[in-house]
């Protein structure tokens, strides 16, 4: 049998279009080298419209209009966020999103930046300094928080019960394109399992960069994040964004609060781990203080590598666009509108037959 979709990775963007895919009735299988949940369970948990620095950076590289696209995407994304949350009886949190990712912005580049969000439909306006605990003007926009555990688990949870088929502990160890098909070979991770399996596929997504399209996506070497949990210390009612470093972002998590540093090669952590040590030490007075990292893919000026390869059947996504919640989230959503063939303009989708069948399906389900 030939699938329609094979997804490589259950991260937050390949889960997402798994979910989406199945719930429209094509047939879709994930292969994950992790066990269930982990590849998805990454980041801080915060989506939002935009970031600032991240938009400004993309009007400058790409112009306004790929800018007010990232916008759109994300707004899509929170949508999805939200669905899935709701499907799942899973707590999210609304709060304000307090952006100084500009830094010492000067106000023609704030209104400049705050118009390119609200172009792309977001709901925003400028954070008076006043109005700030950083006593700096910014942006204020609406933010959700979730717990990236417990959203992973949601996701992989209703993906399989739309129909996708999800393997967990499985490493891919070949892709060879075949007329009009792909076939994707995978291992399971045993100490003692040699026999492979085979599955083909008319088109084949990649979030974890194992595939000739996958790799040519692939935008430098990963990226080291310092991170501090502290209790005991007032938590803020909004995440803030600061244009770093030491800090570049501030988000409550219940009692506590996380603080990200910046994003650094490996050599660098530790010193970037220790300037964020003390910055808490500084603003909060943390003493009681639970250190970690994040290890993320690179970003292409903020912007999550996603699209069609030139490679017919194969699609992917790069940056941290595929398991940070956010660009996961709005990537998943951009590569399953890619497959339905929602965006007219794009020649790329699924096959005539595997959209009939999937109409078919979905006809038989609602009876």
């Amino acid at each position: 049998m030939v699938l329609d979709v094979v997804v490589i990775g259950a991260s937050v963007a390949g889960l997402t279009a798994a979910r989406r895919l199945a719930t429209e009735g094509f047939s879709v299988a994930v292969l994950d080298p992790n066990q269930a949940h982990a590849t998805a369970a990454i980041g801080h948990g915060v989506a939002a419209c935009a970031h600032a620095s991240t938009v400004a950076n993309m009007a400058g590289a790409y112009g306004d209009e790929a800018a007010r696209e990232h916008v759109r995407r994300n707004l899509a994304g929170l949508e999805e966020i939200r669905g899935v949350a709701a499907a799942g009886a899973l707590e999210l949190t609304e709060v304000e999103l307090h952006d100084h990712s500009l830094g010492v912005a000067l106000d023609r580049e704030l209104n400049r930046v705050l118009k390119l969000i609200g172009d792309g439909g977001a709901e925003i306006s400028l954070l008076p300094a006043e109005a700030s605990t950083r006593a700096a003007a910014g942006l204020r926009s609406p933010a959700l928080l979730v717990d990236p555990a417990d959203y992973a688990a949601v996701l992989d949870e209703q993906a399989e019960a739309a129909g996708a088929k999800i393997l967990h502990d499985v490493t891919v160890t070949r892709i060879k394109r075949l007329d009009g098909a792909t076939q994707v070979a995978f291992r399971r991770n045993l100490a003692w399992s040699r026999d492979l399996e085979v599955l083909t596929a008319h088109a084949v997504v990649d979030t974890l960069a194992v595939s000739p399209w996958g790799s040519v996506a692939g935008v430098g070497q990963p990226q080291y994040v310092p991170t501090l949990r502290l209790r005991g210390v007032e938590v803020p009612g909004e995440v803030t964004l600061l244009a770093g470093p030491p800090t570049w972002l501030i988000r409550p998590i219940g009692e506590e609060v996380l603080l990200l540093g910046p994003k650094c090669a490996r050599v660098q952590v530790a010193e970037a781990a220790a300037a964020l040590m003390n910055w808490a030490a500084t603003e909060f007075g943390a003493r009681d203080v639970m250190p970690g990292q994040l290890i993320i893919d690179p970003s292409d000026h903020g912007r999550p590598v996603v699209g069609a390869s030139a490679i017919p059947g194969g699609f992917y996504t790069r940056g941290n666009g595929r398991g940070e919640l956010m660009n996961g989230t709005a990537s998943g959503c951009y590569l399953a509108a890619l497959l339905l063939g929602v965006d007219a303009a794009r020649s790329v989708s699924l096959p005539w037959a595997s959209k009939v069948r999937a109409g078919v399906g979905r006809l038989l389900r609602r009876r």
